[in-house]
C-alpha cells in the first residue's frame, strides 16, 4: 500500500451532484415562481455546462462531442467566480445608486453561498 495522499479523483459524480441539486432546487423555484431564484439557478447550471464544453475540432466531428470531468477544486472555482463576480457588481451598483439592482444581487450571493463550500 501506498502512503501518498490520495489524489483528487476527476469524476463527473462531483459535477453531477451539484447539477441535481440545482436542477431540484430550480424546480422547486420554478413551482414558486421565485424569478430571481430561476435565473440564478439556471445561470449556475449555464457555468457548468460551459466548462464542461470542449473544441470539437478536438475530435474530429462537430456532434456527440464529450464533456469535460471537472474536478472538486474546479467546481469550487467556478461558484468562487461567480459570487466574486456579484461581489464586484453589487459594489458597483451601489456606487452608481442602483439600488434594486443591488438588493437583486445580494439575493443571489445569498442563494450562491448554498452551493459554495
Amino acid at each position: 500500500m501506498s502512503s501518498d495522499p490520495p489524489t483528487e479523483v476527476i469524476t463527473a459524480d462531483t459535477v453531477q451532484r451539484l447539477r441535481t441539486c440545482l436542477s431540484a432546487d430550480l424546480l422547486v423555484a420554478m413551482k414558486a415562481r421565485d424569478k430571481p431564484a430561476i435565473d440564478t439557478l439556471r445561470c449556475l447550471l449555464a457555468v457548468l455546462d460551459n466548462a464542461g464544453a470542449q473544441d470539437p475540432r478536438l475530435f474530429g466531428s462537430s456532434t456527440e462531442v464529450p464533456r469535460k470531468s471537472l474536478t472538486q477544486t474546479e467546481v469550487q472555482v467556478l461558484m468562487q467566480a461567480e459570487v466574486i463576480s456579484r461581489r464586484a457588481a453589487l459594489i458597483e451598483y451601489e456606487r452608481g445608486g442602483r439600488h434594486q439592482d443591488a438588493a437583486r444581487l445580494r439575493a443571489e450571493l445569498v442563494l450562491l453561498t448554498r452551493y459554495v463550500a
